[in-house]
């Protein structure tokens, strides 16, 4: 072999060898970005999942509730509280996410609740229901997108007792002094 032969093979394996590690590295990075996405989507799904004003019920009318029902400014602040969830869990979104829309759609399902909500506060119940569906439809479109997701019924979740036989206590004892 002669000089010119080896420096070109030394060369060019030196370029194949870079141009690999380089695809490697950016192959790392675009799966480690997909695995936050996703690690992001669940968090929020999680979090829809745990929103105890999201849980289904039989809506009803109320009278005055911007003024006497609790409940009412609960459901309100809540559906802006998740609205800053969605777009913490878009910042994680790689671009061209697929789930890009329906973080979008959620977003819009919290703001039409807070519109509606205060337009018309006597069927707040109502517009509570809605918003669970149009959440729970986006949901389970995430979790079908996305490997990773649970699909998780918006305000569903059950507490578990993390010891088997546990009750909770049913008084309160004497008072300290």
């Amino acid at each position: 072999m002669t000089f010119w032969s080896t420096l070109v093979t030394v060369a060019v394996g030196a370029f194949l060898g870079s141009g690999a590690a380089f695809a490697s590295n950016l192959l790392a990075g675009r799966i480690g970005d997909r695995r936050r996405e996703a690690a992001a989507l669940n968090e929020l799904v999680h979090e829809i999942h745990f929103r105890r004003v999201l849980r289904r019920i039989e809506p009803r009318l109320v009278p005055r509730a911007d003024v006497l029902d609790p409940g009412y400014e609960k459901a309100r602040h809540s559906a802006a509280t998740l609205r800053s969830e969605i777009r913490t869990a878009r910042r994680a979104l790689v671009p061209g996410s697929a789930a890009h829309p329906l973080l979008d759609a959620m977003t819009l399902a919290c703001n039409r609740f807070l519109d509606e909500s205060e337009a018309d506060p006597a069927r707040y119940q109502l517009f509570v229901m809605q918003l669970q569906a149009r959440l729970s439809d986006a949901v389970g479109r995430v979790a079908d997108l996305s490997r990773g997701v649970d699909d998780l019924e918006p305000g569903n979740a059950e507490l578990q007792p993390t010891v088997r036989g546990l009750e909770p206590p049913t008084a309160i004892g004497e008072p300290l002094l």
